[in-house]
């Protein structure tokens, strides 16, 4: 195949200056949707979701919007992940990183929700009418404080790959 450059196994990819910008824009571009995302839910949607609603409405209003986080988180996660793989030589560390943060993200939607999901329906009506220690809602609590503190640590995770994604010198973004 003449013409089409070959490059050495364990080589790393050459890009242009132009191409190089792009992609650290792009990456730029999917922490900041990604991460202010989780952090709005978090920090925004959540809160004002239970200062203003009754708490089944703000629980399945905080629900849906964490279910479309984990949409968010696997589109961002991934083509962030894909990025870094393709410098996998300088930032097998950092692709490592993007695959737990998008699989705790997996874990919190798909293993701890739908068991706080089934809780509510179980339970006919507010979940705090069951008294503090009905099995049901210490279950739940203890579902909940384990889903914020996984979605607690993707984002300061998710945060320290940005920092070390901005920090990194210029001559090392190829």
């Amino acid at each position: 195949m003449a013409g089409i450059p070959i490059r050495k196994r364990g080589a790393p990819l050459e890009m242009s200056p132009g191409r190089r910008i792009a992609v650290l824009v792009l990456e730029t571009f999917l922490y900041i949707v990604w991460l202010g995302s989780l952090a709005g839910v978090a920090l925004i949607a959540a809160p004002a979701a239970f200062a203003h609603a009754p708490a089944e409405v703000a629980g399945a209003i905080v629900g849906a919007s964490l279910r479309a986080l984990t949409v968010v988180a696997w589109i961002c996660g991934g083509l962030t992940l894909v990025i870094w793989l393709a410098r996998i030589r300088r930032e097998g560390r950092m692709a490592l990183l993007g695959a737990l943060l998008v699989a705790a993200t997996d874990y919190a939607q798909w293993s701890i929700a739908p068991r706080m999901d089934a809780i509510v329906e179980a339970v006919h009506g507010p979940l705090a009418s069951l008294p503090q220690d009905d099995v049901r809602r210490t279950t739940f609590d203890a579902l909940h404080r384990r889903s914020t503190g996984i979605y607690g640590a993707v984002l300061v995770f998710g945060f320290a790959a940005a920092a070390l994604a901005a920090a990194r010198r210029p001559a090392d973004r190829r």
